[in-house]
């Protein structure tokens, strides 16, 4: 497998799925239990063969097959949990916190999520390491739920303890192992007993895998540009309201979200997703119950602009991409599927915003520059851009956020105040350096959120904040997550 680069072994895994499934993921599941709007993607693997959770022919009654259940984070994937299959509504008095022995297999060596040309993170000959059980409920879906109430269904879902600094890069791989240790009780009375069976969520087309926020996506759409023979693939997230009837009569937001040069030269539409959560946590639950918003993030195949201001054509194709959104023909939304077919996607003209960390901010600069009518705002972690050719972000609504340790985005961007100062642009750059430990956990960002609103000035139309001690990659894993960053982005509107 390691002479196979990534992009072959996803095409390999799409003759067999249509899709990105090989490297674990999508899952068949997690289609089924969201109507199919998912990654398309590979079935799982209990002991004797393919099949897995989901919609299939059952075995014999009792335990049909295990997934792992994930959450991308700053840090990259991590598995956060394992929904056990059965055939029938399990009893959750039957259950306890001893009843299964579930397991993660570590990431390959030399795996770093988000890096160019890294392995393989499923690639692994290590053995599995115990991970403890810290809830334990019944679920009708293949999902983790945030309040772990039980839920009538087939689905006992195991829940492992979730670091709260969700900066922390990954060490796992998506594969997974389970064995039931003791006895299971259906809702029906009927025991389901003990078995030294070790069950694995690997199969034939990949592991089965569903994951928070992400699963909801479509990938590999392609924009083609027939007057000069160019194309662009990228993903889409599709708010759920638009699934709904009438929901084509709405306009959403869009976020323009583009990632780094790591997931760039050998990468997949799918490590745009997993590998950073640049562009996934738009799309999280919590995160569209407060800013529903439709989200695009380009697929590029090779860095779209380095270290000396050059770019390729890509970085235009981007843009070309969200204009032709804006045009409000977009009705590519997998036709297959009773509740995208022949709907129209609207996209306000209002509240256009892109995003972006290291190439993908440099990018999101470009862009903003190059075509100010059209983005109502820009969020830019840790991307810089030469100063001269910046000057017309002196109008526009900017926020950038970088850190003290950054020797490249953080010096630019100072050149750049002046320049903007002198434009007539009205910039804030206190003199402070914020701290990160204020970012983790989520819930206690109240500090972070008054520091962060009391610089964003409502005279001022660029903001740049700096985090003491933070270095390029850590921008890259803690400063997502910032709230009020955001919340801040999506009160942004164009006259």
């Amino acid at each position: 497998m390691t002479d196979v680069s990534r992009r072959n072994f996803m095409t390999v895994g799409a003759a067999f799925a249509g899709a990105v499934s090989a490297m674990g993921t999508g899952v068949h599941a997690a289609r089924a239990a969201g109507g199919g709007n998912g990654f398309m993607a590979a079935s799982a693997g209990g002991p004797d063969g393919p099949d897995g959770p989901g919609p299939h022919r059952h075995r014999a009654p009792g335990l049909q097959g295990i997934c792992a259940l994930c959450e991308v984070t700053g840090g990259g994937q991590k598995v956060y949990g394992i929904a056990v299959e059965y055939d029938a509504a399990i009893d959750p008095a039957s259950l306890a916190h001893d009843t299964y022995t579930t397991s993660v297999f570590p990431a390959a060596q030399g795996f770093f999520a988000g890096m160019p040309q890294e392995p393989d993170k499923n690639d692994t000959t290590a053995a599995p390491k115990r991970r403890p059980v810290a809830a334990i409920y019944t679920n009708d879906e293949p999902a983790l739920r945030p309040d772990r109430k039980n839920v009538t269904g087939r689905y006992v879902i195991t829940e492992f303890g979730h670091d709260p600094d969700l900066s922390l890069p990954t060490t796992d791989s998506d594969r997974v192992a389970l064995t039931q240790d003791r006895n299971v009780r259906t809702t029906d009375g009927a025991i389901y007993a003990a078995s030294k069976t070790v069950w694995s969520n690997a199969g034939q087309r990949g592991n089965s895998v569903v994951i928070r926020g992400v699963d909801a996506w479509e990938q590999h759409h392609w924009w083609w540009d027939d007057t000069r023979s160019a194309w662009l693939e990228y993903s889409i997230y599709l708010p759920k309201s638009f699934l709904e009837k009438g929901g084509e009569n709405r306009a959403y937001p869009l976020v323009l979200a583009i990632t780094h040069s790591g997931t760039s030269p050998d990468g997949t539409c799918a490590q745009t997703l997993t590998e950073q959560c640049i562009a996934s946590i738009w799309s999280l639950p919590e995160e569209q119950d407060r800013h529903e918003c439709v989200v695009i993030t380009p697929r590029y195949e090779r860095t779209t602009m380095n270290d000396y201001w050059e770019h390729t054509s890509d970085v235009e194709n981007t843009y070309r991409l969200v204009a032709s959104l804006l045009g409000n023909t977009w009705n590519y939304g997998n036709p297959n599927l009773d509740d995208r077919r022949d709907k129209v996607l609207k996209i306000d003209p209002r509240r256009v915003y892109c995003t972006g960390w290291s190439m993908g901010a440099m990018t999101s600069l470009w862009l903003m520059a190059k075509h100010p009518q059209t983005f109502a705002a820009g969020l830019i972690i840790a991307g810089q851009q030469r100063p001269g050719d910046l000057v017309p972000l002196a109008g526009q609504k900017v926020l950038i956020i970088t850190g003290s340790e950054d020797d490249k985005a953080t010096p630019w961007n100072e050149k750049c105040v002046p320049v903007w100062e002198q434009a007539g642009g009205r910039v804030v750059r206190p003199a402070e350096r914020l701290d990160p430990a204020l970012i983790f956990p989520l819930d206690s960002q109240q500090k972070l959120t008054d520091q962060v609103n009391g610089y964003l000035a409502p005279d001022a139309n660029i903001t740049f904040l700096t985090f003491e001690g933070v270095d390029h990659m850590g921008s890259a894993r803690k400063f997502f997550y910032i709230k009020a960053a955001r919340d801040w982005l999506f009160r942004q509107v164009k006259a």
